[in-house]
């Protein structure tokens, strides 16, 4: 029983405080000035213990919201507020007011929710907004429907279908008269704006030079002020279409034979291009060596220009070279497969790694059957030993890595020149 009296006790001590002193039970913050005399009656607004709030039109009727303010005060005939609120349901008030915030009441006022709103006003926003409808001629246009453009989560940036709209047989200038440029270009124009622009993608415009009376002119009397000032462009002179042309004037093919280059070194232009690598220190201000000016990238290394004598490729590539095991096996010794003049594709020396003689005489997809895996191979198209003999076999010798036989069965005439070499098994060329 004492445990029943105890929890008995307990809650009419809380009640009793509850009762007493509500506000220093539990407060998650001070009220509006509106609401300064109920900050010792949670009870006017809660239920005891449900948590559930009373209906503010408990005290707050709904004739008077938008006449009086929250301390129950008319309000100016000329507020400017407008009387929207029977629109909503008599228990919706908290979709967008709430307490508890502070004495300043603006910030106990949420995010408008439109969806709180009745039906009939979903869909007529001007029933609310009709002084922030703008007078201007598109407005006109679309009339009452804000709908057609904008939504309620994001009012501006609005996305204009301009199908919608009666613009059949006008210019965009009926509308866009204000908007439109006054440079030389656009005068040229004229009206005809459709010949450069979309009403889906205004910027990022393509201009189509055969439209405009441009013949005999030189691009610098249209584009001046479009001229770079650095000395390539200063050479060039007032001849852009030795470089670039209208349909694609970005990434400009340069033709050095039409600048006055002759005796010049690269770096005369192009210095803070050089890249600071130990290659291009070797190779000093030739470069030529390796380039050309038709096709910059993608040069061909002559080694031979370089100071490579008695060095392995991996004095300079070291980073490029591959990890697998195949290239692990042959070390540092790149010039077995490859060569300088051209690196790819490589030539393979099977017989380094696994004599293809005698009975091994093969082609290569009867070992390697997966055609896009070099890597992989298998021994059991010619041997017939099965796979559960092979694992039993290795394991009494203590073998664990048996899967791949070259790794122990490296010559073609049989393990240590006796019987059984290399002939069973799949696997990889590595040992991983």
């Amino acid at each position: 029983m004492k445990p029943f009296f105890l929890v008995a006790a307990f809650a009419v001590i809380i009640t009793a405080l509850v009762i007493a002193y509500p506000e220093r039970l539990i407060n998650p913050g001070p009220l509006m000035e509106g609401h300064r005399e109920l900050k010792n009656s949670c009870l006017s607004c809660h239920k005891p213990f449900g948590g559930a709030r009373l209906q503010c039109v408990s005290c707050h009727k709904q004739a008077d919201i938008g006449v009086r303010n929250v301390a129950g005060k008319v309000l100016p005939q000329k507020s400017g507020k407008t009387l929207f609120h029977s629109a909503f349901a008599s228990n919706s008030c908290v979709d967008c007011h709430t307490d508890h915030k502070g004495l300043n009441p603006m910030r106990a006022v949420n995010n408008f929710r439109h969806d709180s709103l009745s039906a009939k006003l979903k869909n007529n926003c001007i029933a609310c907004h009709k002084e922030q409808t703008p007078k201007d001629n598109l407005h006109r246009q679309v009339g009452e429907v804000c709908a057609s453009c904008h939504d309620t989560m994001k009012w501006k940036n609005a996305a204009l279908d301009h199908t919608k709209l009666t613009a059949a047989g006008r210019q965009c200038v009926s509308c866009h008269r204000s908007d439109a440029p006054v440079d030389g270009l656009h005068r040229q124009a004229g009206d005809n704006c459709a010949s450069c622009h979309v009403t889906k993608d205004w910027k990022s415009v393509v201009v189509d030079h055969s439209k405009f009376s441009v013949s005999g002119k030189q691009c610098l009397s249209c584009h001046r002020k479009d001229l770079p000032a650095d000395a390539l462009h200063r050479q060039a002179d007032a001849n852009c279409a030795s470089c670039h042309d209208t349909v694609k004037w970005k990434n400009a093919v340069v033709d050095h034979s039409k600048l006055s280059a002759a005796g010049k070194q690269c770096l005369s232009c192009h210095r803070k291009d050089l890249p600071a690598d130990g290659l291009h220190r070797q190779s000093s201000a030739n470069c030529a060596s390796c380039h050309d000016t038709v096709k910059w990238k993608n040069a061909v290394v002559d080694h031979s220009k370089l100071s490579v004598s008695g060095k392995q490729c991996i004095s300079c590539h070291k980073k490029d070279l591959p990890a697998d095991g195949l290239h692990r096996q042959s070390g540092a010794n790149c010039s077995t497969c490859h060569k300088t003049t051209a690196w790819k594709p490589a030539t393979f020396n099977h017989d380094r790694y696994f004599v293809l003689d005698g009975d091994h005489r093969a082609s290569c997809a009867t070992c390697h059957t997966d055609p896009k895996n070099y890597k992989s191979y298998t021994c059991y198209n010619c041997h017939e030993h099965s796979p559960s003999r092979i694992a039993a076999e290795h394991r009494k010798e203590g073998i664990g890595n048996y899967e791949n036989c070259i790794r122990c069965h490296r010559a073609a005439r049989g393990e240590h020149e006796g019987r059984d070499g290399g002939r069973h098994g799949e696997g990889r060329d590595d040992d991983d």
